[in-house]
């Protein structure tokens, strides 16, 4: 369900989602993105919740490669917000603000990202 969601998200921002459901697609986006596929992936939303990986590991390696990341979490759920945070995620953004202003969140996070880049 969350996962529709926020690709739902990117693409009203104005972005393309490339959804990844696994550790090993992430591995492979990353080793592709890493050796210059640029076009692979310019940034990450990781839902908090995912239960096929650990969404605090997958922080961890987005941002080991120098990209942003934003994620999603249950609004009480302050020691994985934390954790989030402390792995490199730049927002942690609980599932009903997200739900609410999906495509508002997604594209100032995108044009903040572009604004950085220039």
């Amino acid at each position: 369900m969350w996962s529709t969601r926020i690709t739902e998200a990117v693409r009203r921002a104005g972005g393309t989602p490339v959804q990844l459901g696994s550790e090993s697609e992430l591995a492979i986006a990353l080793e592709a993105y890493e050796v210059g596929d640029v076009r692979t992936l310019s940034g990450a939303i990781v839902d908090l919740a995912a239960r096929r990986f650990d969404g605090v590991a997958a922080i961890e390696r987005v941002s080991a490669v120098r990209l942003p990341v934003i994620a999603v979490a249950e609004h009480d759920d302050q020691l994985t917000r934390k954790r989030a945070l402390r792995a490199g995620a730049s927002r942690v953004f609980s599932y009903r603000k997200f739900f609410e202003e999906g495509p508002r969140l997604v594209d100032g996070w995108l044009a903040s990202d572009r604004a950085q880049g220039e």
